[in-house]
């Protein structure tokens, strides 16, 4: 049967496009960003520590940046509706005392 493999991108910035042909061997290659010299280039889970340190060795190479998408906790257990709009509240319950003053004073 065929098994999930664990992904992760990475973010080639290049000095230029030339040499993305010689990307292709590390993985997959997503997108490649004309304007801003970046190539997003998905690779195994397991391999992203030993790629990063053998893509920032080419001279054509200014940086490698792995995704934190992996890391990030999608659940959010630990927080709470109340806590985003505990702010907002007390905006509105504070505004409220005043208009009802402005209209008693026109009247």
């Amino acid at each position: 049967m065929f098994d999930m493999q664990e992904r992760r991108a990475l973010y080639v910035y290049m000095r230029g496009l030339k040499q993305v042909n010689q990307l292709k061997k590390f993985g997959d290659i997503a997108y490649i960003s004309n304007k801003m010299n970046y190539v997003s280039l998905y690779v195994n889970e397991n391999q992203v520590d030993e790629l990063v340190d053998k893509l920032k060795k080419y001279r054509f190479v200014k940086t490698v940046k792995p995704s934190a998408r992996p890391d990030i906790n999608p659940d959010l257990d630990d927080q709470h509706d109340d806590v985003f709009f505990e702010a907002y509240d007390k905006e509105v319950s504070n505004q409220t005392p005043s208009d009802e003053q402005a209209k008693t004073e026109e009247e």
